[in-house]
């Protein structure tokens, strides 16, 4: 008798004292977090976010039933029966523990998940705390949680805290990340898919891994259907929007690319660090996005190995430059490197627009004739790649075909500072002056950039690249919103005709060719060896809204994988860059244009791969 007394004595102080040590609960905190970061589309479609996302604080009353039923259903059925602890799941789990050897099941209820949650949170105890103190602490705080509140205040305290992946919290929150729509209006397969997500966020959640979440919300809706919480009928309605919900995420999607990048946008605007929740309202265009990828993987699938490239990059913007869609890569899950906007490659014959755009500029007319035998500089020697020499070319013809040695006169004729004057004004920089191997594209450029120079051909406006309209904070306080600058000309109306039939006639007659969907599309292939191929240009029909220009890329990240030697811009990046046009086009007016037949593959003939740098030349190179 004494023993038993001393005994509940001891529980009683040791209880006691740990709760003294609970955290003040008068006030409960939301979370010390990371400020959130929400990517939107122009539309308020969100696409991306940042940080911990927290969204609107939701009630059970406001919920569907079948929503508080999905989470009871795997996480404590017997949630109304007990009062913060299972008895009967706790003993079940020990049992199956023990015949497993190891952990196979938990016996903690939603109350004591609340009360872990609230804990580490509050800072009472850390994530990594397996201690019998913070066991003892968790369920003082369950029996406190279950005497405070009613069993709906604790399930809505529950639902509007817990971690659903991808540094989302709350269900509110997670139903607008996965599912673009408020809790308030989730599916019985939704609910079930972001009820299965706890067991393991990092693995269920269906923006990284659609397949697994549709088996674990699979598992989830036959729980709910073995507790007689829906029948089966609802089970096959939940199993068809299955099919249609998740069939799309299971799709390979690479817009992460342009988040991390709106992301990084909206810090420098900000002029750093943020320090709330925002939203960041893009550019971005989801149906370009989803044609682009589609163009790329299809050529790396169908194509990589036969011209031995593993990666490509593609941009479009419209004609005031907004990035539209983005691709950085072969895969954003294999590689979260962007070669859109962060790897500067040598453009090779796509920088001599630059050249003929300053020697316009200059003076010379498409008509004048310009040799095109080969040229010998300090014993550099460039070839013509696969042309045979007429002995005088069009300045027209010259940059159609992409010959290098007019290229190379033009060059000498106008001189390099005028050429990097030129390029300075589309957003090109740190041109050489005294390197004449700048006239065959040595000169290291990022796509978007390129992509940006070639746009202003479209208006003759100097064009830079951007993907922010708007930033705000969540309760619309406008922190940053897009202005319409009004900016002189890049060059006169002579310049901006002639360039654009430079463009057109090299996609109508030249290298280009692979490229000629219709009347209305203009470009220049690239190659730098057999390391980089591009091509460069735009779509501008006399509907100028549907306008828009466009990058592709495509090469190795390692400079010794090299591609084969037939790797040019006018093979694979023109293929691309018609693929997408193709299908915008189709998009726009329900079948393809009348121009926009099949035509014969161009061969490329460009040669920046035969033309090593130029190096010290110096002062005789710099013809003024």
């Amino acid at each position: 008798m004494y023993c038993s007394i001393c005994g509940c004595v001891a529980v009683a102080v040791t209880f006691m004292y740990f709760a003294g040590t609970l955290p003040d609960l008068t006030n409960l905190k939301t979370a010390v977090r990371i400020p959130a970061v929400s990517i939107q589309t122009y539309d308020g479609k969100v696409i991306g976010s940042y940080g911990d996302l927290y969204e609107d604080v939701v009630t059970v009353e406001e919920l569907p039933k079948h929503i508080p039923l999905a989470f009871m259903a795997v996480e404590d059925k017997r949630f109304f029966q007990h009062f913060g602890i299972d008895f009967v799941g706790f003993f079940r789990a020990v049992y199956q523990n023990y015949v497993a050897h190891r952990v196979v099941q938990g016996g903690s209820t939603i109350t004591q998940q609340l009360a872990k949650n609230i804990l580490i949170t509050e800072g009472a105890v850390t994530h990594h705390d397996r201690s019998v103190s913070r066991k003892i602490k968790e369920l003082l705080l369950a029996f406190w949680l279950e005497h405070r509140f009613t069993k709906s205040e604790i399930l809505m305290m529950y639902l509007n805290r817990v971690y659903f992946g991808a540094g989302t919290y709350g269900i509110d929150a997670a139903s607008r990340k996965y599912f673009n729509k408020s809790a308030k209006q989730l599916s019985i397969f939704e609910a079930a898919v972001l009820a299965g997500v706890l067991k393991a966020p990092s693995k269920y959640n269906p923006s990284n891994h659609p397949n697994y979440a549709y088996d674990r919300a699979m598992v989830v809706l036959r729980a709910m259907e073995g507790q007689g919480f829906i029948k089966n009928a609802k089970e096959i309605e939940a199993e068809q929007a299955a099919k249609t919900l998740l069939g799309d995420a299971s799709k390979v999607r690479n817009q992460q690319y342009f988040c991390d990048f709106a992301y990084e946008q909206a810090k420098k605007l900000l002029g750093g660090e943020i320090e709330d929740d925002i939203v960041v309202v893009t550019t971005f265009d989801e149906s370009k996005q989803e044609i682009a990828e589609e163009a790329v993987s299809y050529y790396i699938e169908t194509e990589g190995k036969n011209y031995n490239f593993s990666q490509a990059a593609f941009i479009c913007m419209a004609r005031d430059g907004a990035i539209q869609a983005m691709v950085g890569g072969q895969g954003y899950s294999a590689t979260q490197f962007n070669r859109a906007v962060a790897a500067s490659r040598l453009p090779g014959s796509a920088f001599k627009l630059f050249i003929y755009g300053a020697a316009l500029e200059y003076g010379y007319q498409l008509t004048d004739m310009i040799s095109d035998r080969p040229v010998s500089i300090a014993g550099w020697n460039p070839k013509n790649y696969k042309w045979q020499s007429r002995g005088e070319v069009s300045v027209l013809d010259g940059f159609t075909f992409s010959v290098n040695s007019v290229s190379i006169r033009l060059a000498q004729s106008i001189g390099l500072r005028s050429i990097s004057k030129f390029a300075s004004k589309l957003g090109v920089f740190d041109v050489s002056v005294s390197d004449m191997s700048v006239a065959l594209g040595t000169t290291p450029v990022t796509l978007k950039d390129l992509t940006a120079a070639y746009t202003s051909f479209m208006d003759g406006m100097p064009i830079w690249a951007y993907c922010v309209i708007e930033i705000h904070t969540r309760d619309g306080k406008i922190l940053f919103r897009k202005s319409d600058i009004v900016t002189a000309h890049a060059f006169d109306n002579e310049v901006l005709g002639a360039g654009r039939k430079l463009l057109r006639n090299v996609v109508q007659n030249g290298t280009g060719r692979a490229a000629n969907a219709n009347e209305y599309v203009y470009a220049k292939t690239g190659t730098n060896g057999d390391s980089d191929a591009w091509f460069i240009g735009f779509y501008d029909p006399p509907n100028k809204k549907a306008g828009f220009s466009f990058g592709v890329w495509i090469g190795n990240d390692l400079a010794s994988a090299k591609m084969t030697s037939n790797s040019t811009g006018g093979r694979i990046p023109a293929r691309i860059a018609r693929r997408f046009v193709d299908a915008l086009v189709k998009a726009s007016y329900g079948n393809r244009d009348q121009h926009s037949g099949e035509v014969e593959t161009a061969v490329d003939q460009e040669s920046a791969q035969e033309q090593p740098q130029a190096k010290g030349l110096g002062s005789l190179l710099a013809v003024e």
